[in-house]
Formats: C-alpha cells, sequence, structure tokens
C-alpha cells in the first residue's frame, strides 16, 4: 500500500469496544492543545477593544479554529465494531447476518485462500475463516467453491451526474461556463432514479468516487457513494461518511481537477482563457495563490484568537475587531491547501504530468492521483518518487491524440516502476458494469493476476484514503462482497451476488461453475524449414516481423474453423503464394515450403470490422487525422473508397496485428444517407492492393443521433425520404428500366441497405417501408437489409426473422444510455438479446462503437456472447459473429464471394493462428495471414 495508509499500523483485529479508537481521538485532541499553548503570536493591543467582536462571533471564530487545526490529520480505528452505513435503512428493512460458506476467496491484495467461510453482521465482515460457527441466527449460503473478492472500487465515476438515460435535464457533470468552479459539490447533481447506479453495482461495483466532469480545470469536490440505494430516496444516504462520527475514521474530502485538452477545446473556441496549456497553468497559479492568501488570513486570524484567549481570557472578543474570514469560494481549495482533500487529477501526457505537479510544489498541497494518464508510463519514476498514483483504462486509445501514444502495458510498466495503478470506468463514457472485464483484458497484456484485481479493488480504496475500510475481506471491513459465477479475470465473468454493507444487492441464480481456464504459452516455431532459419523463425526474438516465404504449412492444429459449415479437430493448413492451397484433417494435405508446429492451437478465418470507420479516421478528436463529415444531405454517391487513408496508421497496425484483416469502412454525413460503404484490407499499404467490393451497401441513419436540418430533422421526415427515393427507385426497376442510382442496386440485391436504427418502433417502421416497396417490386421480389445499432431489435426479433433481416448489434453490450435504446437489455439480463434473436433465426453479426481502437477486441467480443449466454452454442458459431456473417450483413455477392471472412481453398488466405481459443483472454496470436503477408508474433503497442 501507499499513502497515508501506510502510517496506519494494523494491529489484530478484535471486537472489544471502541476505547482503542476514542484514546486515539483523546492523544490527538492533546496534542493540538500542547501545540497551540507554545504559540508565540502576541496579545492584539489593548487599544483595540472599543473596536471588539461580539462573543457570539468570536466563539463562532474559535470553532472554526479548531476544525481548521484538526484538518489533515488521520485518525482511522484500531478497532472497528461499527459500520454506520448499516443504520442508514429502518431496523425492519435490515438483513440478518449472512455466513458464506465454501468460497475461495481473492483478498484484495491478490492472494487466494481456498475453503473458507465469510461471516457478515451489521454491516461488517466479523470473521473470515475455515468451517466457521458463528453464534446466533444467521442465513448461510453456500456458494459451492465459487470465487469471491471483495467489492470493486471504482475510482473515477460520474454516476448519477451523468445519468441513464441521458436528458439534457438532467446531465449535471459539467458547469461548463466558468473553467474555475472548485467550490461545486457534485452530491448536488446526483439523480437517484439514475439506472445506471444498480446497472454498475451489477457488475460487482460497490463503491464509486463521483466526479465532476473534465470540462473545467478546477471541477469541484467528488463524492464517495455507496451502490445501495436507500429508501429515503436521498443522495446523501449513500455517501460512504454517512452517520459517521470523530470516533468512526478519517472522513476524508475529495476533488476534481483537469488539464489539457478538454478545458482547451471548452474555453478556447469561446475565446475564453484558456486556449493554450500556458493560460490552463497560469489560471491554477492565479487562483491556488488566492486560496493561498485566504488560508493565510484564517491562520492569522486564528493565531490572535488564541493569543487574545491567552492574555484575556473571557474578554478576548473585545480585542479582535474582524470576524474570521470564511468564503465558500475559497473553502475547499484551502481545505486542499491544508492536506485535507484527495485530490484527483484529469492528466493524459507528461507535459500536463509535469505541470500539476510544479504547481503542487509551489503551493504545498498533494495530488492523490492523475486519472486516464494513458501516457503517464514515460514519467513513471517521477510519479514513483511524488508517490501518485494512477487511474487508467487497460486498452483504451487513440480516440485523441492525448491517448494516442498509449500502451497495452501501461499497467505493467508503472507497476514496475512503484506506482499504484487502478483501473475505472470513466461512467458512462465506458460502462463500469464491465469495471473487472478492464482488469482480464491487462491480464491478458502480461499484467499478472494479483496486480489485476489489486486494481479494481485494494489500489483505489487506498489512494481515497479508505483502504481501512473497503478493497479488502477482512474483519472490521464493509460488508461489500461479490460472488462471481467463474474465476472473474475470464472473459464472461459476472456477478451472481452482490453485497453493500451487509444488504444484498444483486442476485441471479448459480450458473454451474467453472474452473479457470489454464493459459496456453507462445508455441508456434518451425519443424522443417527449406531456406534459412533467420527468415524463417517464428519467435518471440522475431516479433512483429513480416515472413517472406511464399509457401508454408501450418500443422498440429488442434482446431481449424473454416465456415459456418467447417470446423476440423487435428487439422493441417498450406498457404502457397498467398492463397489457401489445401485444408482438412491431419494427413490430408502435402506439406509445403516451411512447416510450422501449432501445438493443438487454433486456426480460425480473421475477424472484419464493421461497421467500421477504420482507415477514415485515425484520431477522432482530431480532424486534420479523418476523412471528415459530409455537409450536404444530397451524398448517395458519397463512398469510403474516396476517403481510405493507409500506411503509416498506428491504428490500422494495430488492429491488423490484432488478427483483423478487413473492415467495411461508412463514411460520415449529417444527412440522411451516410453513403457508399467500402469492403477494404486493413493490412495494406498501397491503395491499389486495399479494395476488396468498393461498392460494398448503402448506409442509411434512422433516429435521434441522424436528425439534422430540413425534413430531416425529425424521425418522421427521415422515413419520407427514404420511402421516396426507395419508392422512386423501385418504380424505375418494375418499369424496366435499369435504374443506375445505389438505390436501384439495393433493389436489385446487389448491395444490402443498411440501416443504423436503435429504437424497436423505428424497427417496425422500416419493415414496413419494406413491405411497401417490395409490393411495388413485385414478383415476390425481395431485397437485403440489415440493421445496425439494434439496441431494441430483441424487442422485435420475430418481426426482424419474418422479414428476412439481418442484425448487426454495435456494441454487443448495449447501455440504455438515451431516450431510444432505454429497452436494451444490458449485461446480466437473461435471456440476453442475442439469445432472443438466434431463436427466433435472425441472422446476427456483432460489431463495436469506436472501432478506431475497439476493432482488436472483436474476437473477444464474440467470446464475451458466447460465454454470456445461457443457451449452449459452438465455438464455431461465435468466431461467425465477427467473421462470415459480418460480409453477409455489410456486404453483397461481390464480398461473399471474395472469400472474406471464411477460409476456402483457392481463396486469398486470410487467417489468424493461436495458441488457444480466439474467445479467451491468454491466448496469444502466433500468425497473422493475409494473402502475401504473413505477420510472426504480432505486438500491440
Amino acid at each position: 500500500m501507499t499513502g497515508e495508509h501506510d502510517s496506519f499500523h494494523r494491529r489484530p483485529w478484535t471486537f472489544g469496544g471502541l476505547n482503542a479508537g476514542v484514546l486515539a481521538t483523546a492523544v490527538v485532541i492533546i496534542a493540538v492543545s500542547s501545540i497551540l499553548a507554545r504559540s508565540t503570536t502576541p496579545a492584539p493591543s489593548i487599544e483595540n477593544a472599543s473596536a471588539g467582536l461580539n462573543k457570539e462571533a468570536f466563539e463562532h471564530g474559535v470553532r472554526v479554529c479548531s476544525v481548521l487545526k484538526s484538518a489533515g490529520q488521520v485518525f482511522y480505528p484500531i478497532v472497528r465494531t461499527r459500520n454506520p452505513r448499516f443504520e442508514v435503512e429502518p431496523k425492519d428493512k435490515r438483513p440478518q447476518p449472512v455466513l458464506l460458506r465454501n468460497a475461495i476467496l481473492i483478498d484484495g491484495d491478490g492472494s487466494i485462500h481456498e475453503g473458507v467461510d465469510i461471516f457478515l453482521a451489521k454491516g461488517l465482515i466479523v470473521n473470515v475463516g475455515p468451517r466457521l460457527q458463528p453464534p446466533g441466527d444467521f442465513e448461510v449460503i453456500d456458494v459451492d467453491g465459487r470465487y469471491v473478492t471483495p467489492g470493486l472500487v471504482d475510482q473515477h465515476s460520474h454516476v448519477g451526474v451523468g445519468p441513464l438515460p441521458a436528458f439534457e435535464a438532467s446531465i449535471d457533470a459539467d458547469e461548463a461556463t466558468d473553467p474555475l468552479t472548485p467550490m461545486l459539490r457534485s452530491l448536488d447533481g446526483i439523480h437517484l432514479d439514475d439506472h445506471g447506479i444498480k446497472l454498475i453495482n451489477s457488475g460487482g461495483v460497490t463503491t464509486s468516487l463521483v466526479l465532476p466532469g473534465s470540462e473545467n480545470l478546477m471541477g469541484g469536490e467528488a463524492y464517495v457513494l455507496k451502490h445501495l440505494v436507500p429508501s429515503s430516496n436521498l443522495a446523501s444516504d449513500m455517501l460512504i461518511n454517512y452517520g459517521m462520527n470523530s470516533t468512526d475514521g478519517k472522513q476524508w474530502r475529495w476533488m476534481k481537477m483537469a488539464c489539457g485538452e478538454n478545458p482547451k477545446r471548452q474555453y478556447g473556441p469561446r475565446g475564453r482563457t484558456p486556449s493554450t496549456r500556458m493560460g490552463e497553468a497560469w489560471l491554477f497559479r492565479a487562483r491556488f495563490q488566492d486560496a493561498q492568501k485566504f488560508k493565510r488570513a484564517q491562520d492569522d486570524w486564528c493565531h490572535k484568537a488564541e493569543a487574545a484567549q491567552r492574555s484575556y481570557g473571557q474578554r478576548a472578543h473585545n480585542y479582535l475587531s474582524e470576524r474570521i474570514p470564511e468564503d465558500y469560494h475559497q473553502e475547499s481549495l484551502a481545505a486542499l491547501l491544508r492536506h485535507d482533500v484527495k485530490l484527483n487529477v484529469h492528466a493524459y501526457e507528461p507535459e500536463d504530468i509535469g505541470m500539476m505537479i510544479r504547481t503542487s510544489h509551489e503551493f504545498d498541497f498533494r495530488i492523490s492521483t492523475f486519472h486516464h494518464a494513458l501516457e503517464a508510463w514515460q514519467v513513471a519514476p517521477l510519479l514513483a518518487k511524488e508517490n501518485i498514483s494512477v487511474a487508467i483504462f487497460a486498452t483504451s486509445w487513440a480516440y485523441k491524440k492525448e491517448a494516442y501514444d498509449a500502451s497495452v502495458h501501461d499497467s505493467k510498466i508503472l507497476t514496475e516502476a512503484g506506482v499504484t495503478v487502478a483501473f475505472k470506468s470513466d461512467h458512462p463514457l465506458s460502462n463500469a458494469q464491465h469495471l473487472m472485464l478492464d482488469a482480464g483484458r491487462a491480464h491478458h497484456f502480461g499484467f499478472p493476476a494479483h496486480h489485476a484485481i489489486r486494481a479494481v479493488t485494494m489500489n483505489p480504496a487506498d489512494r481515497l484514503g479508505l483502504g481501512w475500510r473497503i478493497g479488502r475481506v477482512k474483519p472490521g471491513y464493509d460488508a461489500d462482497l461479490v460472488v462471481w459465477n467463474k474465476y472473474p479475470l475470464e472473459i464472461g465473468a459476472h456477478p451472481i451476488k452482490v453485497f453493500v454493507d451487509g444488504y444484498e444487492t444483486h442476485s441471479t441464480p448459480f450458473t454451474p461453475k467453472s474452473a479457470a481456464k489454464a493459459v496456453p504459452k507462445s508455441s508456434i516455431e518451425v519443424v522443417s524449414s527449406p531456406i534459412s532459419e533467420k527468415t524463417t523463425t517464428c519467435s518471440r526474438r522475431a516479433g512483429n516481423t513480416i515472413l517472406d516465404h511464399q509457401t508454408f504449412t501450418i500443422a498440429n492444429i488442434g482446431k481449424l474453423i473454416a465456415d459456418e459449415a467447417t470446423e476440423i479437430a487435428e487439422a493441417e493448413i498450406v498457404v502457397d503464394k498467398g492463397f489457401v492451397k489445401c485444408f482438412g484433417q491431419k494427413g490430408t494435405c502435402k506439406a509445403s515450403g516451411v512447416v510450422y508446429d501449432l501445438a493443438g492451437g487454433y486456426v480460425v478465418p480473421s475477424a472484419v470490422s464493421g461497421p467500421s470507420k477504420l482507415g477514415l479516421v485515425e484520431i477522432m478528436a482530431e480532424l486534420s487525422t479523418q476523412d471528415g463529415k459530409a455537409t450536404s444531405s444530397e451524398v448517395s454517391g458519397l463512398r469510403a473508397a474516396d476517403g481510405l487513408g493507409l500506411g503509416n496508421s498506428k491504428v490500422l497496425n494495430s488492429t491488423f496485428y490484432a488478427g483483423v484483416t478487413a473492415a467495411f469502412a461508412v463514411p460520415s454525413s449529417d444527412g440522411l444517407v451516410q453513403g457508399v460503404s467500402t469492403l477494404f484490407r486493413v493490412g495494406a499499404e498501397q491503395y491499389s492492393e486495399a479494395i476488396i467490393t468498393e461498392l460494398a451497401a448503402v448506409h442509411v441513419g434512422i433516429g435521434q443521433t441522424f436528425k439534422s436540418g430540413g425534413a430531416h430533422g425529425s424521425i418522421s421526415g427521415q422515413i419520407a425520404s427514404l420511402r421516396s427515393v426507395l419508392l422512386s427507385a423501385a418504380a424505375q426497376l418494375a418499369a424496366d428500366k435499369k435504374g443506375e442510382t445505389v438505390f436501384s442496386k439495393v433493389l436489385r440485391g446487389e448491395m444490402p441497405l443498411v440501416l443504423n436504427v436503435q429504437a424497436s418502433e423505428d424497427i417496425l417502421k422500416v419493415l414496413r417501408l419494406k413491405d411497401q416497396v417490395e409490393h411495388v417490386l413485385g414478383n415476390n421480389s425481395t431485397f437485403p437489409i440489415t440493421i445496425v445499432g439494434a439496441s431494441e431489435a430483441w424487442y422485435v426479433a420475430h418481426e426482424l426473422a419474418s422479414a428476412g433481416v439481418s442484425v448487426s448489434l454495435v456494441p454487443l453490450r448495449c447501455l440504455p444510455d438515451s431516450w431510444e435504446k432505454r429497452k436494451c437489455r444490458p449485461t446480466g439480463v437473461r435471456p440476453t438479446a442475442l439469445e432472443i434473436l438466434r431463436k427466433a433465426g435472425v441472422r446476427v453479426s456483432l460489431g463495436v462503437l469506436e472501432s478506431e481502437w475497439q476493432s482488436r477486441e472483436l474476437f473477444w467480443e464474440a467470446g464475451f456472447a458466447r460465454a454470456d449466454m445461457d443457451e449452449e452454442f459452438s465455438e464455431k458459431d461465435a468466431v461467425g459473429f465477427v467473421t462470415w456473417n459480418v460480409v453477409r450483413a455489410l456486404g453483397g455477392p461481390d464480398a461473399v464471394e471474395s472469400g472474406t471472412g471464411r477460409i476456402l481453398e483457392g481463396k486469398r488466405a486470410s487467417f489468424v493462428a493461436l495458441n488457444g481459443s480466439p474467445l479467451d483472454f491468454g491466448s496469444e496470436i502466433q500468425l497473422v495471414v493475409d494473402g502475401p503477408t504473413t505477420v510472426c508474433l504480432p505486438r500491440q503497442p
């Protein structure tokens, strides 16, 4: 542990009362009194007596001084027998004690203890150990060898102030009218009707730091809340400090500040400071100087008051002429300067981190944690020296320039340098329900398991100053626990029971337990070669090497998945000059060229990203790195092929190295028609090599997101415009006129119409329009439609199946973050949306929202889908969600004929070889093959 918690000497826990805590408090009071008695500040002159204060004002000032003197002092109870939060509910609603039997406990430090019982009573963990026999009445829950962890702690959330669904009336995270608002309080903007509060808890999060947003340099005070919604419906009753008194431990305060891109982007375009980082630094320093003056004025008044009391006793009030300075504009910053506030700073890059550390030295305040901090690995020694932690994403990157040099190895690099690392959500921008999933991602990239567990439990608890009561499973800690359906760092792990302060806040039926999967080892090697070892060996030493041999064989494949009809055990495959020459069971093919032994691993088709902005966007927040967005609504001829940017792209390289070799790029427009997508090769360096299908599909947006000016400013106007163009094209075709518009091609079945629609009622409108158009076409004609986004598609699954319409869930794990997604089925709801659609007979594929960086996790999305479904279905089906199903949903006959998303003899080789299932964390890609390009052991940046 690091920080103030280090100095807390922990003794063996007993339950003998609060005497030790009271004694510690008394010692603190005596020590402070002794310091005050030695003050040498002279008493005010007798000449000032005539201008004295009234006694009430003086005594108020003395009380304030007493509080100020105790600021920054840290007291944690050695023996803790009370959790005030247990009393948040009336007695008749409080739960009885609970005994969890037969758990595999993964504690907050990452240590694992088997055969453990855990006894909870009155909001506390009372005892932990084998075969407990507590006295009295209690409920027994046999978890049958399942994993139990402390409740997860999210150190960066906007739950409550950024509620679900999002309404303009209730978004209260940013007071973006002044860059300096340290006096604001996130507590005052928390909405208890936020669906996210319980949704997050269902993912195992029991404690969240609710921060103001990052548009302001000084956003205001933050509050730590527990995910137990009280019957009082008061946000103040969710606070972790609820009901605490002086013997219950230190009541920390928390604050949010931000620097870098966000404040510049918010105020610079308005002609206000800051528009540069220089302006940010100046405003910080000027505001801290004001707070410093205020703090000194208070201290001076307190010293004078003390001196007057020593010299004049009961008449002391006569010798001070002014009230103690009090100013809510300054108070919270003065508390920070008194070391009574845990400061959390939004900062990504070394220059911002360095500026804030310099400022902290100048004004003597402490920074607890840098948040986001995706480039902090570049200054890891400095952070370790300053004892400042980081709260980061595990794999998110490239969405703005500040995040462009992030690394999937951030957490490992920082931890090895001695920096405390936490993973956080930034909810609702990233769903905190999947906080543990981020720990699993980091573990996949080499972050040790015990550190990954710490990063969502013990570490954030410690850095919040709360490591003495949350983040661990020990006697005297808050009764915050999570029972998992499987090893929590696996894909698809989810809670089946969650306890907050001893209250059961989430429960699902126990499912059959599964043991943790063994992590496969990197195994590919050359077993025979006609050419030199230097050019053929695929080893860690040669990672990311593009191999130049034209012919090779992969032998000893444990499982080869080729397409929807083909899955082969004990297989082999031969590639010649970039094409699949032969594949089948062992002994089917004649080995040619270099022979690789996959040692029982997997070969599957490369994943296909779509709909996607790959090739069109490098950095989402930087327009200069993008194709851009057309502003005309008359852009049916807009083609993604004309905007592709290839070569020297970190985003495309990273995607390719993850086994995603093709993508459906979709252009951007503010009109009804987004444009015509293009299927292209992600790894291509030259435009001439990239295009697979130039005209893949016509993309149209229906719904709130796509409202624009004129007729398209309403959903009814969008539907009317789409009806007009489709019926016009249908009338031409019905009259035997060829028709050359892209909509004519759609109606002839040459490419699909891809509609981005979320709401179920809007999907039904589209299906009705499809019927109308097909009636005009006559002759039982039909045309292909795919619904993407599709948050509420499950609600009309049978109608979609009857109409033969495909669905692309983008994303798989939906969030009810808008009105048109309010019926989405988030993770944990059974059956899942995917199950409902499959059972109805709808062809389903999967995509990702932020394709620029999330595309590299497509196989994991498929793995999550499989692991999260009650219905048993095969690995082949799951692989299909991100390969051949994508091509059939988003491409026409030409795309399907290209063989993209499948492994076919005589077609271009485009596949991935791994040492385990592509659907699991821990499986490592051995080879990425795309035509003549073969990359061995690709590494992510």
